[in-house]
């Protein structure tokens, strides 16, 4: 084994604490995420690390892992960094932590920029969000994304950063396998009406007096819903932008659902008109 670092002034562990601000992970283009399982996905997706950073004595999990990804060229000995048990709890974000953190560099099918994107295709579902501000919300709308079906997210620039550790934590690994491309806000009615253009029709997820309820009318291949900030909702320019509006219909009483859950119920009836 290589030398393990005992000291939290190590230019490698000051690097690593770097990473938890924002402004850091977009000069350097790299973040950092905690667990085995995110290791894993990253792995299983053909992710490269940078490096990883192991707690001694290393769980056989682990130690399993990083074989793993050595033996599948995914994982450069040189960049697995052994560091004491009292200098890994410093550097975990986690409540219990597993013992290893990982550094990647900016994932290629997460694009800060509508430009340098390739336009949706006429087949792929979408879901697009604006204003999303809870890194927790945002990474389960991405990880139903990924598990239902949905091809690409669109996102706005005002929504949770993707690369934020919750974020990250809360995709639970769809954000390895996701193709994602970030809006900026104030263009965000002009894309949805390029993707109008295109011909597909664009709804609103908002509550207004000509709401029609999802279930109640038939959607078709490429048709695609707006999902809104969790207590604004979505803004009068995307609102006006789309097609019409459209809601979940809900028991009298309950005033709304949680932005995510909204989300994943969007996500199903958009997968299913697909299949048809």
């Amino acid at each position: 084994m290589k030398e393990i670092i005992t000291s939290r002034q190590n230019p490698r562990i000051k690097f690593l604490c770097g990473l938890a601000e924002k402004k850091k992970r977009r000069q350097l283009e790299m973040f950092r995420f905690d667990g085995i399982k995110l290791l894993r996905e990253a792995l299983l997706c053909g992710i490269r690390p940078e490096a990883v950073f192991v707690r001694v004595p290393l769980g056989e999990e682990v130690d399993t892992l990083l074989r793993f990804g050595v033996t599948e060229g995914l994982l450069r000995e040189e960049n697995i960094v052994y560091v004491s048990d009292s200098v890994f709890e410093k550097l975990s974000e986690e409540k219990s932590p597993e013992g290893v953190i990982t550094v990647s560099r900016f994932l290629t099918h997460l694009h800060r920029s509508a430009s340098d994107s390739p336009m949706p295709g006429g087949e792929e579902r979408l879901l697009i969000v604006e204003a999303l501000r809870d890194p927790g919300n945002l990474g389960t709308v991405m990880r139903s994304c990924a598990a239902l079906g949905i091809d690409r997210l669109i996102i706005s620039s005002d929504c949770a950063e993707l690369y934020n550790p919750k974020t990250v934590r809360s995709t639970m690994g769809a954000l390895f396998r996701l193709p994602t491309v970030e809006v900026a806000a104030e263009d965000l009615s002009h894309w949805i009406g390029i993707l109008r253009q295109s011909g597909r029709r664009v709804f609103a997820a908002a509550l207004r007096e000509d709401a029609i309820s999802i279930g109640s009318f038939s959607l078709q291949k490429g048709d695609c819903f707006v999902i809104g900030n969790e207590g604004h909702g979505l803004s009068e320019d995307t609102i006006s932008a789309c097609d019409g509006c459209a809601v979940i219909p809900m028991r009298e009483g309950n005033e709304s659902l949680n932005a995510a859950a909204a989300a994943s119920i969007c996500i199903w009836e958009t997968v299913r008109s697909a299949c048809h």
